[in-house]
Parts: structure tokens; sequence; C-alpha cells
């Protein structure tokens, strides 16, 4: 045993003694390092055992064949054994090829810019190099020649053609390459060809695919089409359908190409049962109100992925899936998987604005509260206009429905030209929202509020004591294509309010205010923006109606030559006493600069009415401007200056603004 021992250790260290090092000359030395790290995992075997010749031949080998990807295909590497266990690489690299111009000199409207893309992108994909240092080896020309044939054909033109005639080397080392192209003609998508498939479902298809008849024959309009046929079998239930697509070339007239569909539906699964997986924070019972709905129904994987939504949208999740899992042939289950959210989190901000001055605040958000998927948030603010704070706690479920619930407790101390107002209040509110673009929402609230004069006298400022019970509806509609960067889209907001108020003067009222705009993108980055905003409020007695609760107008959002809520009646102080009923509107051209910046041009109007049975669109002001924006990840930063049109005594002639936020 100990003879063996000794002869093992003695052949491990005769081998350890005898291995072999590599040395390479001709190289510079950023290129020679290169090469010896590429090279490395291929002589592993080398290094380890004695220098031989044709362990030099292996190493040359290696080196050639490196060489020959790096560009360098006529480079010549010789070896000699000098002794030591050493094998010497003698390079001699030769010139350096790097493809130069690509082009073609057929009548093609291709671009030259496009060309090299499609030519160079499958080499530069593999190679992971620089266009201007692509190297240029032999097979490289017929592989770009077949990206951009396949270009072609995801353009349309099926029977494309395109060719290498000639490859030119220049002594700098650039090779250009001379391409022949023939398109040949557009194919049309022809109607589909389908297998397997009912006669109901042949039926349903037709209005799927029918628009894209005639279409061009392109990877998009295609792709577009199978996505719309797969999406079917899924909306109907069909999860584990299995869809074959083929295509073929038709040289009729129309010339096109028919796709081919070859279906295997598979069976319709009812859903057994449904697991929760992952929450360690979040009671189960509480996952039951979304899932409960699924339950004992065709599976539909679009409904599946909507409940997955709505749990994101809670904010106490990073990930939420649904997992389908065959019981048997007719039956699933479904595992909904999640991963939870960190649920608290403070967060502190702070701004400017034009009216508000100096903007401060802080919030508490707890997005799993108690561990029942509920929100609780505690937010304080101060700004150079006054105090907030409020706390308030929402129920995503209410009573099991998909309708939020939102019991609000807030405090305001807010000064205002004229007056200043005080207010604790309470509010509950329920929001529906059915769809992506209609919301609506209901609320009731009690408010105890107290005024107090700030240059209005108390006959101006109406009843300063007294308690407000009002209840309203507010539905929106909002087909915008981003709410905080709208670019594009129609959206509306109307709301109905019945109130009362209480204190020394009793009064009731009723409350209606519709907000809309639309925007409009044409040639490629311009946008055309519109707005209407009206609103009245009729009280049972006009002149114990508070200041606090009359109508406004003028500022960032409205007539913006005049400042915020200042078009309007004036008091013998100066002060905006507000109306019974106010509309205003704009028109406004934008041109972006570039992905941050943007110009506005803009026209506004609008009138402040004192009592709403005199309302009128006659006589109103006018103001054009200009200004300019900043998108935000928060919303543009607005900054504006509106020039008073037809001023009237006592107005300004014109009055800068600057916010943050989209308008409505």
């Amino acid at each position: 045993m100990r003879i063996y021992l000794i002869t093992f250790i003695s052949l491990c260290l005769l081998s350890l003694s005898e291995a072999a090092t590599v040395v390479a000359t001709g190289m510079e030395e950023s290129l020679r390092k290169r090469m010896s790290g590429l090279m490395q995992p291929r002589l592993e075997f080398i290094l380890q055992r004695p220098a031989t010749e044709w362990r030099a031949d292996d190493a040359a080998f290696f080196m050639k064949e490196l060489l020959i990807k790096e560009g360098y295909a006529d480079s010549k590497v010789d070896w000699e054994l000098p002794g030591n266990n050493q094998i010497l690489l003698k390079v001699d690299l030769g010139v350096k090829y790097l493809i130069g111009r690509i082009f073609t000199t057929s009548n093609d409207p291709i671009s030259e810019e496009l060309l090299d893309d499609y030519f160079t992108q499958p080499i530069m994909k593999r190679e992971l190099t620089k266009r201007e240092i692509t190297p240029f080896l032999d097979g490289y020309p017929t592989e770009g020649a077949i990206n951009i044939e396949n270009y072609l054909k995801s353009e349309g033109y099926w029977d494309a053609k395109v060719r290498v005639t000639k490859i030119t080397k220049h002594r700098s080392g650039k090779v250009d390459i001379q391409l022949e192209m023939e398109r040949g003609k557009i194919h049309q998508i022809l109607p589909p060809k389908f297998t397997g498939v009912s006669a109901k479902h042949r039926a349903a298809l037709q209005p799927i695919y029918s628009p894209y008849l005639g279409k061009i024959a392109n990877s998009v309009n295609i792709t577009e089409m199978n996505n719309l046929v797969n999406k079917f079998y899924r909306d109907n239930g069909y999860h584990f359908a299995k869809i074959d697509v083929g295509s073929s070339h038709k040289h009729t007239k129309p010339i096109g190409i028919q796709i081919q569909f070859n279906i295997d539906s598979g069976n319709l699964y009812r859903i057994r049962k449904i697991y929760v997986e992952g929450n360690k924070i979040t009671q189960t019972r509480r996952f039951n109100r979304y899932i409960e709905p699924l339950k004992d129904q065709i599976y539909d994987e679009s409904k599946a992925n909507e409940v997955a939504k709505k749990l994101l949208l809670t904010g106490a999740f990073e990930i939420v899936r649904m997992m389908p899992e065959k019981v048997n042939a007719r039956e699933l289950d479904l595992v909904l998987q999640v991963k939870e959210a960190k649920p608290r989190f403070l967060r502190a901000y702070g701004g400017v604005a034009s009216y508000d001055g100096l903007v401060l605040g802080s919030s508490y958000t707890n997005q799993n509260f108690l561990k029942k998927l509920q929100t609780l948030n505690i937010r304080s603010e101060i700004s150079g206009r006054g105090l907030l704070g409020e706390i308030s706690l929402t129920e995503p479920y209410f009573a099991g429905e998909p309708i939020s619930q939102t019991i609000r407790l807030y405090a305001l101390q807010r000064r205002f030209e004229g007056y200043k107002k005080s207010l604790t209040g309470l509010e509950t509110s329920f929001t529906w929202k059915p769809t992506n673009y209609y919301a609506a929402r209901l609320s009731g609230t009690l408010e105890y509020v107290k005024l107090e004069t700030d240059g209005l006298t108390l006959q101006e400022i109406g009843p300063d004591d007294y308690l407000n019970t009002r209840f309203a509806l507010e539905q929106t509609l909002d087909f915008r294509d981003n709410p905080v960067l709208p670019t594009e889209g129609y959206h509306a907001r109307w709301l109905l309010e019945q109130g009362a108020i209480n204190g020394d003067i009793s009064n009731s009222y009723f409350k209606t205010d519709l907000k809309t705009s639309y925007r409009y993108s044409f040639e490629s980055n311009h946008r055309l923006v519109f707005r209407f905003n009206a609103g009245a409020i009729f009280p049972s007695e006009t002149n114990d109606l508070p200041v606090d609760l009359r109508l406004f107008s003028g500022g960032a959002d409205s007539v913006r030559s005049f400042g915020e809520r200042e078009l309007g009646p004036l008091a013998l102080s100066g002060d905006p006493l507000g109306g019974e009923a106010y509309w205003n509107a704009s028109a406004e051209f934008v041109q972006p600069f570039n992905d941050l910046f943007s110009g506005v041009i803009f026209l506004d109007t609008g009138k402040v009415i004192r009592e709403a049975s005199d309302f009128t669109f006659s006589n109103p002001s006018y103001a054009a401007g200009l200004g300019l924006r900043i998108d935000l990840p928060v919303g543009p930063a607005r900054f504006e200056y509106g020039f008073n049109l037809n001023q009237q005594p006592g107005e300004p002639s014109g009055a800068f603004h600057f916010s943050i936020g989209a308008q409505f």
C-alpha cells in the first residue's frame, strides 16, 4: 500500500513539473491579453501536460481560429518548441478585415442605413461587437443577405430575393459588400384555413379574422391575427387548446399568404378549488372576496388575470399569479401565488406653486392594515395658505362586492383672499369602477365650518359658523392614454351634490359641476387640447349662501390672465366674491421640443355669474398666452403667462402661473 501511494505522489509531482506553458509573439499587448483569455478554456488540457509537437499544433490551430473571428483572415500562426516545456506561437497578423459599406445597385427604396442595420444585425448580436469594428468572415455576407431577405418578407414581400454580387477588399482592411435585391410583389392576407374546428367556432372566428383579409401580409398583421385566434380560445375557456400555425404561398390573384390553423381545442375546465400560496401576513380568508366569483365557473384566463390585477392594485403584493393545474379531464384547481410587498412606508414631499406658495407634506401608509388588505393613510400638509391633516381607511371590497369604501376624517385651516376658513369633517364614500374607463363615487359628508373675515365684510361672507351635510354623486369617464402625462383621449367628470347648512341661518342647495377635456395628437408629436368646464349652485336662499360654497374661477386651470379665483365679481376691498355659476373654455397647441420640454400657446375664455338664474355665455373674459412645460414623473411642471385681451377697470393685464400636474 505504501509503495502504491509513493508511486502515485511521484507521478503527480512529475506531471506538475512537466506542465507546458504557451507564449505568443507578434501581437500588441491588448490583443495578446484578449487572445490569452479566449484561449484559456481550450488550452486547459495542453497546459496540464508536457509540451509536444501535436499539442503545439493544437495550440496554433486554436489561435488561428480565434484570430479569424477577430477579422484576421490572412493571419499565420507558426509554432516552435524552444525547450523548458514551452510552446512558442509566432503570429503574423496580416490585415484585419472589417465590414465596410453595405449597398445595392438595385432600384430599391430601402435606405442604405436600414440595409446596413439588417445585414450586420446577426453578426453583431452573436459576436457582441460594435458596428465600426465588426469583423469580416467568409460566411458573413450570405448570413447578412438572408437576414435582409427575411426583413423584406416580414414587410409582406414573401418572394423577396437578396444575393451577394460583389465583395471588395481594400488595403485599409475595409470590405465593401454589394447586394442585388428583388422584392417581388407585395402579398396580401388571404382567408385562413382551419382544421379541427367546429362549425360553431368557425362562425365565431370569422368576424375576428375578417378585418385582416386583404391587408398586407406583414409580420405585424399576421401576428395580430394569430394572437386574436389564440385569445378567442383562451377567453372561451379553452386554456389548454393546442394551436399550430403554418402558412403557404398562393400565387393566384391576388398574390397572398394563407395562414393555416390546426387546432385541438381540448375540453372546457371547471374550477374546482382555489388555493392561496405565499401569504405570510395577509389573512387567507381576505382573499375569498376576490376569488369566490371564480369558483365553480368555467375557467376563463382573462377573468383570472383580472382578479390578479385587482390584488396587485391594493399595493400589498409585489407579484400575483394565477396558475391552473389539471385535476381531471373536466376540472382544474387554481393556485393563487402571491409575494407580499412591504406594507408600510413613510413619504415626505415638497413643492412650490404660484397660489399655494411653498408646500411641505408627509404621509404614513399601511397597505395591509390589520392583515385585511385595507389601506390606512395618515397625511399632514403645510403650505403658504394653511394646514391640512387627514386620516383615512379604505376597504377595497365592501360587503363582499367589488366596491371600495373609504372613511375619512380631516381638518383644514386655509386662508383665501378676503376670508379664512377652518373646518373639520367626516366623510364616507363608495367607489364603483366596473370598467377601466368609467367610475362612480357616492359620498356622504358632515362638516363643521367656521369662517373669519380678512377683508370681506360679514355680510359678504354670509353664514360664518355652520354645519354642512351633503350627499354627492360623481361620475368619471377617462379615455386618456396616460393619467399623469396625457397626450391623447377624452376625460370628463360630472358632479351632482345636494347639501344643507345649519347654524344661525339654515339653507339648502343643489350643486352641479362638469369638467371635460379632449386631447388630440397629429403629425407625430404636435398636440391640440380642448377644455370646457361649467358649474352652478342653486341655494334655497341666495343671500344666505356662505362664501366658501360659492363658485370661483381664474387661475392656472381656467382663465390664465387672472390670479387664482380672481375672475368675476369683486368686493369693495378688491377681494373676489365668487358667484352661483361659472364657465370657462380653453384651446391649446402643444409642441414638444424633446422628451422632456414642451412649449404651449393657449387661448382661454370664461365668466363667473353672480346668480345662477342669470347664466349666460355673453361678455366673457379672454386670455391668450404661452408657456413652458417640463414632463416629470409626477406630472408636468407648468410655467405659463396669460395676457388679458379685454381688460376691464380693476382687472390685471395678465398673470404668471406655476404649478405641477396635468390640467383636467
